[in-house]
C-alpha cells in the first residue's frame, strides 16, 4: 500500500504527535509498504528529501515553535499525484493538514484522520487575559471546527476513549476507532540503555548517587501544569530528591522564575529541549514520573516512563485507566501537597520494595507494542478503503429558500436517491455536481433529512399559529419519527431562530385572555396547561395589579347580571360570584364585584311569581292545601326569596285557596 502521513509537525522536532507518527511510519515500512511523509519546514520553497515532502511554512515562536503552512500549494499537489496514494492520513488540522483533505478530494483518495490534541484545552493561547466569553465562543469553535474536519474523513482514529467521547460530544458521525499509539520498546529497555551516556548526563548535572530522580519530559506550557510538582518540592525536606524537567516551551522562563521565588535552585534541574534519541537517557537518569497534565489525549511520555520501568505520579484523568493504578505502577494526587507527601512516601520504601513498582510499571504497556499499533491503523485504512470505494456521487442538485436537495447515487445503484440537506452541510461539506460523498455522510444526511423534514413542517404550522414549545413537542411525539434527543434539537433550533417564542407566548395570551374578562387563576391554569412552566407563569402574572382584575370582574359582573332572568336578587349575587370564580378570579374581588352591583332597580315580583308557578306545577298533583303551600315556600326560599315575599306573592295569587 501507498500511504501519505500529513502533519504539521515532524522531525526535527519533539512532542508526541512526531512520536506517534514516526514509530508508525517505521513500522508500516516494516511491514512493506511505501510510506510519504508530507510536512513542513521554516522555508519558503519546497524541498523533497527522499519520501519526505517538506512544504514551506512559517514558526510560530509563541506556540513552541509550531510552523504552519498555508493549506494550498500547487506544485505540491502535482507533486503528490505522481506518489499514487491509496491512503492520505491527516494527524494536523491546520495548514498541511488541511492540504491533505484538499489534495484527498481533488484525487479522489479515502482519509483516515488521528485527533491527536484536545484543543479546548489550549484555548488560553488565543484568550490570554481569560475573558470568560471568548473562552466560550472559542471552545464552540474547537467543537465545530472538529466535528467539520472530523466527519469529512472516511475514519477518524482517537488514542484514548477519552478523546473518543470528546469527539462524539462534539457529534462526530464518522466511525471513530480507538486505538493507543504504540511503543518502539527496544528504545526505553532500561537494560540496552547506554549506561555510560546515562552517567554522562548525572555528571553534567551534579547528581550524587544518593539522589532520588523525579522527571518529567514534555513540553513546558501552561496546559501541562508543570507549576504543580514544582510547588510540591516546597513541602519535601529530603535535599535528595530532585526534579528533572527535559524540554522546552513558552512557560520555561516563567517556571524557572518560579523555581528561584521558591528558593528551590538546588532541588528543580531544568535540561532545556532535547532530541528524541536523547528521551530515554533522561528516563534513565530517574527513579520516578511525574505529570499533573489533564489534557493529553493519551499520554504518550506516561507509556514511555512506564516502559522505562518508572512508576509514575499523576492527577487522575481518563487516559491513566489501566496505566496507573495507585500503589501498584504509581500514585495519584490532587494537589502540590499530596504530591509531596506520596513522593516522599515512595522514596521511604526499601529499595528492594520499589523494585518491584518498577516491574509492574513495564507490565503495564505490554498493550502499546507499536506492531500491534500498525496493525490496527493497517485495519482501519483497509475499511476507510472499502468505504470509499461504495462512496457515492453526487449527480444533481436543486435548491429551495430553506435548503437543498441533492440526488447521489453510487455503482451498485440504478436510481439516485433524492435527499434533502441543510445549506449549512451543503457549504461546509462544499458540495458540487459530481462530488463523491462516502456512505457514513450520506447516511448521516438521511438521518439529518428527518430533522429537516421535521423543522419545515413545524414552520409551516407555527406561522399559521402561536404554539408552546410543550405543545410542538406532544405534536412531533405524536407523529412518532424523531428520537427524544432529536425533537430537542429541532425544538432548539426552533427557539433560536425566534418561532417558539414561550416568554412572547404567555404574553399575548396573557393580553387575550384579560381582553375576554377572564381572571388570573384561569390565565394561570390555561398557561400551565399549555407546558409553560409554573415559575415563569407566575412571574408574568405578577404585572397584573388586584385594581385591574378588580375592574375585569365588574365589567364581567355586569354582564352576567343581564343575562340572569326570573332569579332572585340573593340567587343572583351568588351565581355571580360563582360564576366569576370559575372564570379565575379570585374570591374576594368576586364577592366585591357581585355586592356593589345594583339589584334594587330590579323588580322581583315577575320572578317571584314565575318560580310559584313553577313550583305549584311540581307539587300540585301530589300535595294539597297547606302541604302544598309549605312545599313552594320551601322550593321558593331555596331560589334566594324571603320568606315574607313569598307569602305576599301567594295571597295575591289566591292559588292556593283551599
Amino acid at each position: 500500500m501507498r500511504i501519505g502521513l500529513f502533519t504539521d509537525t515532524y522531525t526535527p522536532d519533539i512532542n508526541g504527535v512526531v512520536s506517534s507518527i514516526v514509530t508508525l511510519q517505521k513500522e508500516l515500512e516494516k511491514d512493506g509498504h511505501e510510506v510519504f511523509v508530507i510536512t513542513n519546514h521554516k522555508a519558503s520553497h519546497t524541498k523533497r528529501e527522499g519520501n519526505i515532502l517538506r512544504l514551506p511554512g512559517l514558526e510560530l515562536k509563541w506556540l513552541y515553535g509550531y510552523k504552519l503552512s498555508t493549506p494550498y500549494h500547487f506544485s505540491a499537489r502535482d507533486e503528490i499525484e505522481k506518489m499514487h496514494l491509496d491512503i492520505i492520513h491527516v494527524h494536523t488540522e491546520f495548514g498541511v493538514g488541511m492540504f491533505g483533505r484538499i489534495v484527498a478530494k481533488y484525487l479522489n483518495i479515502p482519509v483516515v484522520t488521528t485527533y491527536h490534541t484536545m484543543y479546548e484545552d489550549y484555548t488560553h493561547y488565543v484568550n490570554r487575559f481569560d475573558i470568560e466569553e471568548i473562552e466560550k465562543v472559542s471552545k464552540k469553535i474547537v467543537s465545530s471546527f472538529s466535528k467539520v474536519l472530523s466527519d469529512s474523513a472516511q475514519a477518524v482514529i482517537s488514542p484514548s476513549e477519552k478523546t473518543k467521547e470528546t469527539l462524539l460530544k462534539y457529534g462526530v458521525k464518522t466511525p471513530i476507532y480507538v486505538i493507543p499509539t504504540g511503543l518502539s520498546f527496544e528504545k526505553f529497555n532500561h537494560d540496552t540503555i547506554d549506561s555510560k551516556a546515562v552517567e554522562k548526563i548525572k555528571e553534567m548535572y551534579d547528581l550524587k548517587e544518593e539522589d532520588k530522580v523525579v522527571v518529567f519530559v514534555g513540553r513546558i506550557a501552561p496546559e501541562k501544569s508543570i507549576d504543580i510538582p514544582i510547588e510540591g518540592f516546597r513541602y519535601i525536606t529530603d535535599s535528595h530528591i530532585k526534579l528533572m524537567i527535559v524540554g522546552d516551551g513558552p512557560q520555561l522562563e516563567d517556571l524557572k522564575k518560579m523555581v528561584k521565588n521558591y528558593g528551590l535552585m538546588d532541588k528543580v534541574i531544568f535540561t532545556g529541549k532535547k532530541s528524541s534519541d536523547e528521551v530515554p537517557l533522561y528516563y534513565a537518569c530517574a527513579d520516578c514520573f511525574v505529570s499533573a497534565s489533564l489534557t493529553e489525549t493519551q499520554g504518550m511520555t506516561y507509556i514511555e516512563a512506564l516502559a522505562c520501568g518508572l512508576p509514575v505520579f499523576a492527577r487522575w484523568d481518563d487516559v491513566l485507566e489501566n496505566l496507573v493504578v495507585e500503589g501498584e505502577s504509581g500514585f495519584l494526587f490532587d494537589d502540590a501537597q499530596m504530591f509531596a507527601e506520596k513522593l516522599t512516601s515512595y522514596f521511604s520504601l526499601p529499595k528492594e520494595q520499589r523494585q518491584n513498582f518498577r516491574q509492574k510499571a513495564i507490565s503495564k504497556v505490554a498493550q502499546y507494542d507499536a506492531k500491534v499499533f500498525c496493525s490496527k491503523v493497517l485495519s482501519v485504512y483497509y475499511q476507510a478503503i472499502d468505504d470509499y470505494s461504495q462512496a457515492y456521487e453526487v449527480v444533481k442538485i436543486k435548491t429551495f429558500d430553506d435548503c437543498v436537495r441533492i440526488y447521489v447515487q453510487n455503482d451498485s445503484e440504478v436510481q439516485p436517491q433524492k435527499i434533502l440537506i441543510s445549506f449549512d452541510d451543503y457549504f461546509s461539506y462544499k458540495i458540487r455536481l459530481h462530488t463523491m460523498l462516502d456512505r457514513f455522510t450520506v447516511s448521516d444526511f438521511k438521518q439529518k433529512e428527518l430533522k429537516l423534514e421535521a423543522y419545515r413542517n413545524a414552520v409551516r404550522k407555527l406561522r399559521v399559529k402561536d404554539y408552546t414549545r410543550k405543545e410542538m413537542k406532544l405534536f412531533f411525539q405524536r407523529k412518532n419519527i424523531l428520537s427524544d434527543q432529536m425533537i430537542d434539537e429541532v425544538l432548539d433550533e426552533l427557539e433560536e431562530k425566534g418561532y417558539i417564542n414561550d416568554e412572547l407566548y404567555i404574553q399575548n395570551k396573557i393580553e387575550k385572555l384579560q381582553y375576554s374578562l377572564v381572571g388570573k387563576g384561569n390565565i394561570r391554569h390555561s398557561l400551565i396547561n399549555k407546558g409553560i412552566n409554573s415559575e415563569d407563569v407566575e412571574e408574568a402574572l405578577k404585572g397584573l395589579d388586584n385594581e385591574g382584575e378588580l375592574i375585569k370582574a365588574k365589567k364581567m359582573a355586569q354582564k352576567l347580571m343581564t343575562t340572569m332572568k326570573d332569579t332572585s336578587r340573593k340567587m343572583k349575587k351568588q351565581k355571580i360570584i360563582n360564576k366569576l370564580i370559575s372564570l379565575g378570579f379570585d374570591g374576594d374581588i368576586a364577592r366585591r364585584s357581585a355586592e356593589e352591583l345594583d339589584y334594587e332597580q330590579e323588580d322581583e315580583s315577575p320572578a317571584l311569581e314565575k318560580t310559584i308557578q313553577k313550583a305549584l306545577r311540581s307539587y300540585v298533583r301530589k300535595y294539597q292545601g297547606k302541604e302544598l303551600q309549605s312545599k313552594i315556600m320551601l322550593y321558593c326560599m331555596r331560589k334566594g326569596f324571603s320568606r315574607s315575599d313569598i307569602q305576599c306573592k301567594l295571597e295575591e295569587m289566591e292559588c292556593l285557596d283551599e
